[in-house]
């Protein structure tokens, strides 16, 4: 199945918030790592944005990005054709701005799990800052809310856009 996940950037996120939504970033990364993420074959492996490289740590995760603005990117592996479009996000607006991210879903891809948790992360910590949509399923993104319930705690909504998307 293919699907897309898209955000708008309605506006900057304060650093406060980017802060906190990094921290947390790292923390998931980091479990990631340690743990096998069910309903994938493989560990959990993220790359650079060209899907070559290894992140080896929660810091490779936050580039600069060309209006050197700091910015979270990965992909997957390249050397085990599980790259596809690398997912971008942000910390500054500069208007209007439409970013999409789409995959072409299989337990293959791994690193979907990493880009809906890094959504539902934006969407609890960088409030009104991005407008999060997906054409994927809700029973989709109700798995990685568990694992972020069971794995840092707290209540980690879904988008409205999401919630009431059809399956």
């Amino acid at each position: 199945m293919g699907y897309c996940h898209c955000y708008t950037q309605l506006k900057s996120v304060p650093d406060d918030q980017w802060l906190l939504f990094t921290v947390q970033l790292s923390n998931v990364f980091l479990i990631i790592q340690n743990r096998h993420v069910p309903g994938y074959k493989q560990p959990l492996v993220l790359c650079t944005s060209d899907g070559r490289y290894p992140l080896l740590q929660p810091a490779d995760l936050i580039v600069q990005s060309g209006i050197r603005q700091p910015a979270i990117s990965f992909n997957g592996e390249e050397k085990e054709d599980l790259e596809y479009e690398s997912f971008f996000i942000g910390q500054h607006s500069s208007g209007s701005e439409f970013c999409k991210t789409s995959f072409n879903w299989s337990p293959d891809r791994p690193y979907d799990f990493m880009a809906k948790a890094t959504l539902l992360l934006a969407h609890r910590f960088c409030i009104g800052c991005y407008d999060i949509s997906s054409d994927g399923t809700l029973a989709e993104w109700l798995d990685v809310q568990e694992w972020l319930t069971k794995h840092l705690g707290g209540q980690w909504p879904i988008p409205e856009a999401i919630l009431n998307n059809p399956e």
